[in-house]
């Protein structure tokens, strides 16, 4: 990708902030969007409420990025503002990225102090007065119909400031096959914050349930960490299955997880998007989910993987041995999920409508010449 320095009149500096960076999509997503607005042309700084998971940034990355816990905490924020507003001051930055809701109290008063404008990407569904607009926020990015909807609807957002900008991923130019087969030893994992609105009792219950059928020629795996942890630990040991399911932490990285995955399983009884399941699609790899939020629209039922009701550890159980029991099947489900996602989440169609924000935010027009796929970008007048 080029892009002209102008877009960020000639400062090609953007901050992004973040909430602490744990294992999961949020983090999967700024660090896509770090790399992605990089290659354009830019240069990304970023500030985290929590530090980055150990080997998850490259270190040319890692030099970029500023941890100020207590950021986003209203008691504290008064005291770590003061030091988040003198590095940022030193960056100079032309723009402003909230990566949440939860960052837009420190990008509105960090706008403030700067004096430039700020946007915001909201990947969560959220409630009227959630999200306060002020003079200084130009934009509000989501990644679908249905967020865009809810912000107008819900949250009472106007409806000019929001914008919708497709996710996409860093696709892998080739995946290894799924060599095993039928009734052999499987690997299923699912990447989620251990929070209770992504029910990973449901994926416990279900893989007790598999682990049983399969005589416990199984491995399952969990990637996140959040205040859940104690209580699905319990649940595996009751279940005894703590054997056989690994949890894994912050900073474990999802490729080598992928590459040998047979089956990634996805359980949440609420979900924006789904960036876990579009990573396992990129790789090749069916996708067992829930049929909530994003996910609908994600996952192709019967095509790419299965959709199952909520809270319904039989029905995950079920698909997940249908799958197990079919390499065929999975290879076909696998390639047409990769298929998918290369057809429609492809990084570069959403780090240019993402500039093209920036560039609006910044009073500049933008066109993009048919064919090209990459923003230019005018001037006003």
């Amino acid at each position: 990708m080029k892009i002209a320095s102008r877009l960020l009149k000639e400062n090609p500096s953007v901050l992004l902030v973040a909430e602490p960076l744990r294992a999961g999509g949020l983090t999967g997503f700024a660090r896509t969007l770090f790399r992605g607005i990089s290659q354009a042309g830019l240069r990304p700084y970023m500030a985290a409420a929590g530090p980055a998971p150990v080997g998850f940034f490259a270190s040319e990355e890692e030099a970029r990025i500023e941890c100020f816990p207590g950021m986003l905490g209203g008691l504290t924020r008064p005291f770590v503002f003061g030091r988040l507003a003198e590095w940022a001051a030193e960056i100079q930055p032309a723009l402003i990225h909230g990566l949440s809701a939860f960052t837009q109290p420190v990008c509105a008063r960090l706008a403030e102090r700067l004096n430039v404008p700020y946007v915001l990407s909201i990947p969560h569904f959220q409630a009227r007065g959630d999200i306060r607009v002020d003079d200084r926020l130009n934009k509000v990015m989501v990644c679908n119909e249905s967020l865009r909807e809810n912000l107008v609807n819900d949250a009472r957002v106007p409806k000019e400031l929001v914008r919708v900008v497709p996710l996409g991923i860093e696709i892998p130019e080739e995946v290894p096959p799924q060599a095993k087969g039928d009734g052999q030893w499987a690997m299923l994992a699912t990447f989620a914050p251990l929070t209770p609105g992504q029910d990973l009792a449901t994926f416990i219950r279900a893989a007790q349930k598999v682990h049983e059928v399969r005589c416990g020629a199984c491995q399952f795996l969990i990637v996140g960490e959040g205040p859940e942890e104690s209580s699905l630990r319990k649940l595996a040991r009751e279940l005894k299955l703590e054997r056989h399911l690994t949890f894994a932490h912050a900073g474990v990285p999802y490729e080598p997880i992928l590459r040998d995955l047979d089956v990634y399983v996805q359980t949440p009884r609420q979900e924006a998007f789904g960036l876990g399941a579009l990573a396992a699609m990129a790789w090749a790899r069916p996708v067992v989910a829930t049929s909530v939020g994003g996910l609908i629209g994600l996952v192709q039922d019967g095509q790419s993987g299965y959709l199952v009701p909520p809270g319904q550890p039989d029905a995950v159980a079920a698909k997940i041995l249908d799958l197990l029991g079919d390499a065929k099947l999975r290879a076909r489900m696998g390639q047409r999920g990769r298929d998918q996602a290369q057809a429609k989440y492809d990084l570069e169609p959403m780090i240019d409508r993402t500039l093209q924000q920036y560039a609006e935010a910044q009073g500049f027009v933008t066109a993009s010449p048919s064919g090209s796929g990459i923003t230019r970008l005018f001037s006003k007048g």
